[in-house]
């Protein structure tokens, strides 16, 4: 029998394990089989113990799971080979019952996070006494590491009764709020396909260059703000300040180079001060570290998290750093792609991420195909949502912006058309339904 009150092996050169506890946790398991469900569903593997036998049994134990078969103690001893099998028996004859179920499991999971946590730091070490590494690239392969281990997936299976009840709340929050159960875009149309952006969903806006994505994405940045959300802005292409006066330009509805020109009018002044008034006041955070990559975006997102975060703008996904400068460029854009969507699922809020389009989208009076997102179908396949902004030809030298839902995972597609006031970086719905 095992002592409740063992003690954690921590000689010098010896990782962080306690044996009783592997041993205890495999015990109980073999004395309750539906215990296996709780330990797979928290992600237990052989390297959770560091006991040879108790290796060898969980091996054992997860191969009989793949297959269908039983994982008791009987069964388990005597599929070992026999000259372990006299050990298995010992193992097994830790506990009497499963009653410390979850405290061995609590505490072998935590030990095998200890050492996970020993061999990230170990890496961060090595790399940084490597003479050729950049201080940049230690510091966020470290954080990534760490990132990993936090980010363990813990959860549950939950039953159709809380799924049931948790969609019903969304379908009453949607009829309660106009048919808004996320963060709204402020664009009546667009809402009214979307029912704006949800927690955990990656909205990707693409468009070629020049159509106004920059534009297009404050708008929705500042709409968010106006209704007292907390927003994140991360941009990679230009300074903050020339951000910035982009959304003092469609908060105040004032052209810049009036602005600039020094040529305003009192209403005008009264406009711009409302509008400054305005942003010291909201909840915006801008970064515009054009050398940042997904560790970078996601240390400074979850850092603002811990006060309050309710959505991010990234502009745009073809500039974020790549972690692996050797991988081909479709890979890095998919790991950039993949780590966004992670990190969205992680702080539950929406990321809105802009993406460029391929030359091929480059005609005019013609929708962008998903095919058409440069680099990587990844960019199609982690979001939940991609609008396509694009030009509609309506005369010679004439056109109008449309945005296009041409993917949605939970809802209706279609275009959107709309007007853009480009002295004042302002996207507004166009009176027609439908395009013509």
């Amino acid at each position: 029998m095992i002592s409740m009150g063992s003690t954690l092996t921590n000689s010098v050169g010896i990782k962080p394990h306690d044996v009783n506890a592997e041993r205890g946790l495999l015990a109980c398991i073999g004395k309750n089989s539906d215990s296996m469900i709780d330990a797979i569903e928290r992600g237990m593997n052989s390297d959770w113990f560091m006991d040879p036998i108790c290796i060898q049994i969980a091996d054992q134990m997860l191969k009989n799971e793949r297959e269908g078969l039983e994982v008791d103690d009987i069964t388990i001893s005597l599929s070992m080979p026999n000259e372990s099998r006299t050990d298995a028996f010992e193992v097994f004859d830790a506990v009497e019952t499963s009653a410390h179920f979850r405290m061995f499991l609590d505490k072998v999971e935590g030990l095998w996070l200890k050492r996970k946590t020993i061999d990230a730091c170990n890496a961060t070490l090595e790399m940084a006494y490597d003479r050729g590494s950049q201080p940049l690239d230690v510091i966020e392969n470290g954080g990534m590491a760490f990132s990993k281990l936090s980010l363990k997936d813990n959860r549950k299976l939950t039953t159709g009764k809380e799924v049931m009840a948790k969609a019903w709340e969304n379908i009453l929050a949607r009829q309660s709020e106009d048919g808004i159960s996320g963060v709204a875009s402020g664009i009546s149309g667009l809402d009214k396909l979307t029912y704006g952006w949800h927690k955990g969903d990656v909205v990707t806006i693409a468009a070629r260059t020049s159509v106004g994505k920059t534009a297009f994405s404050c708008q929705l940045a500042l709409e968010a703000l106006r209704s007292g959300k907390i927003v994140q802005f991360f941009s990679l292409e230009m300074q903050n300040e020339s951000v910035m006066e982009r959304m003092l330009a469609n908060q105040s509805g004032v052209p810049i180079r009036v602005m600039v020109d020094k040529c305003m009018t009192e209403g005008q002044r009264d406009a711009v001060e409302n509008a400054k008034s305005f942003f010291q006041h909201s909840n915006l955070y801008m970064e515009d570290d054009g050398n940042m990559s997904v560790a970078t975006i996601r240390a400074k997102a979850r850092k603002l998290a811990r006060k309050g975060l309710d959505m991010i703008v990234v502009d745009y996904a073809q500039l974020i750093r790549p972690e692996d400068p050797r991988a081909s460029r479709e890979q890095q854009v998919a790991m950039i792609s993949k780590g966004i969507k992670m990190l969205a699922k992680e702080l539950g809020i929406p990321i809105i991420m802009l993406a460029q389009l391929s030359r091929n989208a480059d005609q005019q009076d013609t929708c962008p195909k998903l095919s058409d997102l440069r680099e990587s179908g990844s960019l199609e396949q982690d979001a939940d949502l991609v609008l396509m902004l694009w030009r509609k030809a309506t005369s010679k030298d004439e056109y109008h912006h449309v945005v296009t839902v041409a993917k949605q995972r939970n809802g209706r597609l279609g275009p959107v058309n709309l007007e853009f006031k480009a002295s004042v970086q302002q996207f507004k719905e166009r009176l027609e339904n439908r395009l013509s």
